[in-house]
């Protein structure tokens, strides 16, 4: 291969053979001697346990990779064919850099909840809004003597209504703050 020399190994699978390169034994190395400050193996408590196993079957579903489709392998041959007919192909935006860090239990938690079997709840699971986003939809209040209460708004009416900059990030205290400053 390539002119090189490879640690492989060799395996019957169906009606193939095939081929699987490995690491030669100077090359596998201990992380927690390249890495001295590395966590060691720890175990899970009993409610984390109880969450992966609650988030791991509201998640579930039947796989069938014929659902499944190389979008990037469609991007780069529509691309070719639009070069082709003679098209102008311009470069792709940079992907967008991350906001922040989440609170990885508490994502889990809200994910349970929302998609949480009707037969835990006696009510239809509902894992996305109108929009497909994965988010429910808010709730919208009705009464007249509720338009007026800061507390009857969600985060993003109240933010909306008062013209706060930034709303998507801040917290639900953050955003009270930023209300009570307005006003």
């Amino acid at each position: 291969m390539r002119g090189r020399e490879y640690l492989v190994a060799l395996k019957a699978e169906d009606d193939l053979l095939t081929l699987h390169t490995l690491h030669w034994a100077d090359e596998i190395r201990d992380p927690h001697q390249e890495v001295p400050d590395l966590p060691d193996k720890t175990e899970p408590t009993a409610a984390e346990v109880k969450m992966t196993h609650q988030l791991i079957d509201a998640l579930t579903t039947d796989w069938d990779p014929e659902d499944f489709h190389d979008t990037f392998q469609e991007k780069v041959e529509a691309l070719i064919e639009a070069k082709a007919v003679g098209e102008a192909v311009e470069k792709a935006e940079p992907a967008a850099k991350p906001t922040g860090a989440v609170d990885l239990m508490e994502a889990l938690r809200a994910s349970v909840e929302r998609a949480r079997s009707p037969k835990d709840t006696g009510e239809k699971a509902d894992t996305s809004d109108k929009t497909g986003r994965g988010k429910p939809a808010a709730k919208k209040h009705t009464k007249a003597s509720d338009i007026g209460s800061l507390q009857s708004l969600t985060k993003y009416e109240k933010a909306t209504k008062a013209g706060v900059k930034g709303r998507s990030g801040m917290t639900h205290d953050q955003l009270a703050d930023a209300l009570a400053k307005g006003s």
